[in-house]
């Protein structure tokens, strides 16, 4: 692990962003953070290991006067590049980015909310594509009693939200034991959620809309159906680590029966991968 790069100042945000192969997505976020945020702040970015030149690109390219950058000699994976990235954070509040999103200087307003409102709260940006379309974000968590409670019980139920911009305060970071590390990628957010959930902490919505780009190095890495198959192992892994295995098939085919009437495209695929899965678990 390498140090590129640090300069000082005392900030109140510390950004952090994991980069794996961005390309010119990670300049384009910082050059967004340079020219919108005027709250004190850092940003820590952690490489994992990528193969492009992104990093050291958007380090020449973007004037930044407070930024870190850990060149890693291996992929460790999203949760624990988030949580090696925090451990060198000087702020008290955390923004986790990822480097294909696009910030505006409404944050400034957000993170002085967050600073005021004090620790034991989760916040989430709302996100938009290029096009200004918002982006569905937020689900409902996977479990047998939170469904029962979105049926019955609505205010009980929980819900998780994609970990592409999530902000809190470092000592609610460190409450909840930081990003879940028990799957290399996906199911992260999905976890650390969950774990706020059980908790009782308090997450937050922001209206800021944020640009998601999208277009990130999972898509060039892994085509649809292979992806699909990573998301469906991290799926299983996440009920597996909270010892509620039975809840996943049981789950899985009530999403199924669902995506079969509202789109049966996404349940070809889903049901393809399901069965593989499953397959590969028990060897046959």
């Amino acid at each position: 692990m390498q140090e590129v790069a640090q300069l000082g100042g005392s900030p109140l945000i510390s950004i952090i962003i994991v980069n794996y192969n961005s390309g010119r997505l990670l300049e384009q976020c910082l050059d967004s953070i340079s020219s919108n945020i005027s709250v004190p702040h850092e940003v820590i970015i952690y490489d994992n290991n990528s193969s492009d030149d992104s990093l050291t690109r958007a380090l020449s390219n973007v004037d930044f006067k407070n930024i870190s950058a850990i060149k890693s000699s291996e992929n460790i994976g999203f949760a624990k590049a988030n949580n090696l990235a925090a451990k060198r954070a000087r702020g008290s509040i955390l923004h986790f980015l990822n480097p294909d999103i696009i910030v505006n200087n409404i944050l400034d307003g957000d993170y002085r909310k967050i600073g005021m409102a004090g620790e034991g709260k989760i916040y989430v940006t709302s996100l938009i594509d290029l096009q200004g379309e918002r982006q569905t974000i937020t689900h409902l968590l996977p479990t047998l009693d939170n469904y029962f409670y979105r049926l019955f019980a609505p205010d009980r139920a929980g819900r998780w939200s994609l970990g592409a911009s999530i902000i809190m305060p470092i000592e609610t970071f460190r409450l909840i034991g930081g990003w879940p590390e028990d799957n290399f990628m996906y199911a992260e957010d999905l976890d650390l959620f969950y774990q706020a959930h059980r908790r009782h902490l308090t997450v937050k919505h922001f209206d800021t809309k944020l640009v998601h780009v999208g277009q990130g190095c999972t898509e060039k890495c892994w085509n649809e159906l292979q992806r699909a198959l990573i998301i469906e192992d991290a799926f299983y892994r996440f009920y597996k680590k909270h010892n509620i295995s039975f809840q996943y098939y049981i789950v899985r085919i009530l999403q199924m029966l669902y995506m079969l009437i509202t789109n049966p495209r996404l349940f070809a695929i889903t049901a393809r991968v399901f069965i593989s899965s499953i397959r590969n678990r028990f060897g046959s």
